[in-house]
């Protein structure tokens, strides 16, 4: 239902109109969510509806994109929802994922950078070993030619 001021009443929730279908595709696929929720101000559900549609968008970002410490706050937001009564197991679950892979992410890259590092140190090692080479053909082909007479006597 339309209010005139921007948003639609769903399912209990004043929602800017830009996002019902959010609104809807969550209790379409998960239609526990709401059920258990305490509040009843309809002011305070609509907060917490943002803030669950906020903590959504944050879980779409790609691990890289977000720091340890916003990982911290999505995962306290979530509690947070979790104890007003909203039921977020399906949540909780993408957002573990995330954290696994922002986890798999730092290692991997950790292992990347040192094997740069190994790769510059073989590179001098090869490079010292080319100059000795070098070096050594050098010595062989002055070595190997013939003495002149004024060399001789």
């Amino acid at each position: 239902m339309w209010n005139g001021d921007g948003t639609v009443e769903f399912n209990g929730f004043r929602v800017l109109y830009s996002e019902v279908e959010y609104v809807r595709r969550i209790f379409e696929n998960h239609p526990e969510t709401a059920l258990n929720l305490r509040p009843k101000n309809q002011l305070v559900k609509n907060a917490y509806m943002n803030t669950l549609l906020d903590l959504i968008d944050i879980t779409c970002l790609a691990p890289q994109e977000l720091t340890e410490e916003e990982l911290r706050e999505a995962e306290n937001t979530l509690l947070d929802l979790v104890g007003v009564g909203f039921e977020l197991d399906w949540l909780k679950k993408k957002l573990e994922e995330l954290c696994v892979k922002k986890k798999k992410m730092e290692a991997r890259g950790a292992r990347m950078r040192e094997l740069d590092r190994m790769i510059v140190e073989q590179r001098q090692v090869l490079l010292a070993l080319e100059v000795e080479l070098k070096n050594e053909e050098n010595e062989a082909v002055s070595d190997s030619g013939r003495l002149g007479f004024e060399d001789v006597v």
